[in-house]
């Protein structure tokens, strides 16, 4: 994973004590009395500053938020993982572009009961994932565009090619962050993309 930028890494922080914050007040108030005023104070940030981050008070208790993935930020990885393989590549975008909300299992738990408890935020979790399936997948075609394993690959075909791999990397980070929580969740997230690269690898590996 490519090293985060001071900028980048205080976003990473804001955007994070700001949706602790909105989970926080849902759990112990109620989803009634969350209001923005109240989730920027708990953050010690500004209201003005919060609409920086996220649209809505709802966007803020599930995390939700375009991914900020820009041509700027492809061409960047793209430099800075030059001899790097497709997984290799994709996983580390991923984890750059999904900071530290990746390991946050409690948080991830948190969202859950949520979720269970006002269903009407279901159909907006889903539609941002959706968009974020768009983004990505393009971003991966981009990333397959230099593999040449897929160099004779017909364009009509990426896209779904590429969805395929994004499933794939998706779920092998789960199960890295499964291990990685029933440890001690301590490791550093170096560690923790690491275990993700090398369970996708065992396993095509061994459906070769």
């Amino acid at each position: 994973m490519q090293p985060v930028g001071l900028r980048d890494r205080k976003r990473q922080e804001t955007r994070s004590r700001l949706e602790h914050a909105a989970v926080d007040i849902v759990l112990r108030d109620g989803l009634e009395h969350l209001t923005v005023d109240a989730m920027s104070e708990l953050a010690d940030v500004s209201p003005r500053t919060f609409f920086n981050y996220f649209e809505s008070k709802e966007d803020a208790i599930l995390g939700l938020h375009d991914p900020e993935i820009t041509d700027e930020t492809v061409t960047q990885h793209l430099s800075g993982t030059a001899g790097s393989d497709l997984i290799e590549s994709l996983m580390g975008l991923l984890f750059s572009v999904l900071g530290s909300s990746i390991g946050d299992t409690d948080l991830h738990h948190s969202r859950m009961t949520i979720l269970q408890q006002h269903p009407q935020l279901l159909r907006r979790h889903m539609a941002q994932m959706n968009r974020m399936l768009e983004q990505l997948t393009a971003t991966t075609q981009t990333l397959m565009a230099r593999d040449p394993r897929f160099a004779d690959v017909d364009a009509s075909r990426t896209a779904p090619m590429a969805q395929v791999v994004l499933m794939v990397c998706g779920g092998s980070i789960r199960a890295a962050v499964k291990e990685w929580a029933e440890a001690d969740g301590k490791a550093p997230i170096e560690e923790l993309e690491q275990r993700a690269i090398t369970l996708v690898r065992e396993v095509t590996e061994r459906l070769r």
